[in-house]
């Protein structure tokens, strides 16, 4: 009968260190599943971030040709008018008709307007 409980408790120790193999490799398996999956995620929202940069890109570059389309009727209308508004960079130069009337201006960027 000795053998009996020696055989038992032989089987019990090789279950019991199985069981535990099996619970490591198991965890271990669904931690590098969770880990691909958070990283699959975290790409995918980081694509859609890169594609809605893109689109309000593409919608400031439309802007600033309207912006710009805009300006350029604005000095013509002043341009008939007798002023001729010249824009370089950030300096904007005013000349009426007669060239005797000149105004520099540095164009300021205010922090609220970004």
């Amino acid at each position: 009968m000795p053998d009996f409980y020696t055989i038992l408790s032989v089987i019990s120790i090789i279950l019991t260190i199985g069981g535990l193999l099996g619970g490591f490799f198991a965890f271990r398996n669904g931690m590098a599943k969770t880990a691909n999956e958070v990283q699959e995620r975290v790409i995918n929202a980081l694509e859609s971030e890169i594609n809605n940069l893109r689109q309000r890109l593409d919608d400031m570059k439309d802007e600033n040709v309207r912006l710009r389309l805009i300006i350029d009727t604005i000095c013509a209308a002043l341009k008939s008018r007798g002023l001729a508004v010249t824009i370089d960079g950030d300096m904007v130069s005013i000349h009426d008709a007669r060239g005797s009337t000149t105004t520099i201006t540095h164009i300021q960027e205010g922090e609220d307007d970004l």
